[in-house]
């Protein structure tokens, strides 16, 4: 079992969702917003913190289980416990810009609702 380039990538996307299913749900149950989503700068110029963490935690919770099971799939099929035809690995592909798509909107939404 090598591991390659892409493995690697995949188990850095799985591990980095886990963290952001791990610290959405933290700190929309105190509140808070992790300034991975937004800096601290940002986070200064916001009139209400609980009301941005309780629009975006959720969303960077399901965000990043996403990124798990994109993650996951990647690793499966780099090293080769389980090989996908390529369609479905084009098809997660795109699944995965698509969401970070849709997360991207959402935090430039939350940025433009929240942040003066």
């Amino acid at each position: 079992m090598d591991m390659n380039f892409f493995a690697i990538f995949d188990a850095i996307i799985g591990v980095l969702g886990a963290y952001l299913v791990f610290t959405g749900i933290k700190s929309y149950k105190s509140g808070e917003v992790d300034p991975m989503m937004i800096t601290k700068e940002e986070l200064a110029r916001c009139n209400d913190i609980s009301g941005l963490s309780k629009y975006l935690m959720p969303k960077c919770s399901i965000f990043g289980g996403f990124c798990v099971i994109f993650g996951i799939q990647g690793l499966v099929n780099d090293i080769h416990v389980f090989d996908f035809p390529k369609g479905i690995n084009i098809a997660f592909l795109i699944a995965f810009v698509v969401v970070w798509g849709i997360f991207s909107f959402f935090i430039h939404k939350a940025k433009k609702t929240y942040i003066h």
